[in-house]
């Protein structure tokens, strides 16, 4: 039978998106607690739906490109694991851009937020035009806590 499957996923893709996954899982429980939101059953639901279709891009990838590697076609052959690699990077990249945004939420003034989660959200996510501007809730912050001096 492993004849048949020449392509498998790249297994530290898998990984890292396994431990993105798990991450993002926990830091959005940790922000629900924090904000004070219940964490409901629907909500439990969206993260299994999250990870079954993660593993259906998966496992089609996985049928798509063995029949491409078994068509015979060089250039196919060559070169179609590159899809299987950027699906898992792109899956990757929305977990941690998922992550940085809960690390956010929960602690929008806090300094390490304002000094690395913000700026690098913003430049992976492409938000450059925003990228040193402040937004509400810090302003909010800052002028409080000068009325209070």
């Amino acid at each position: 039978m492993n004849s048949f499957i020449q392509y498998w996923p790249t297994t530290h893709l898998l990984i890292w998106l396994l431990i993105v996954y798990t991450w993002d899982f926990l830091f959005g429980v940790c922000k629900s607690i924090i904000k004070g939101t219940p964490r409901t059953s629907q909500g439990f639901r969206q993260s299994i739906i999250k990870l079954l279709q993660y593993g259906g891009c998966i496992l089609i990838a996985i049928v798509i490109l063995n029949i491409v590697y078994v068509s015979n076609e060089p250039f196919g052959q060559k070169f179609a694991w590159i899809f299987g690699d950027i699906m898992l990077y792109f899956m990757i990249y929305i977990e941690v851009v998922s992550v940085l945004e809960n690390m956010e939420a929960m602690a929008p003034s806090s300094f390490f937020v304002r000094l690395f989660v913000r700026p690098v959200r913003r430049i992976i996510t492409f938000q450059l035009k925003n990228l040193f501007q402040e937004d509400a809730a810090t302003k909010n912050f800052r002028n409080k806590n000068k009325s209070h001096i």
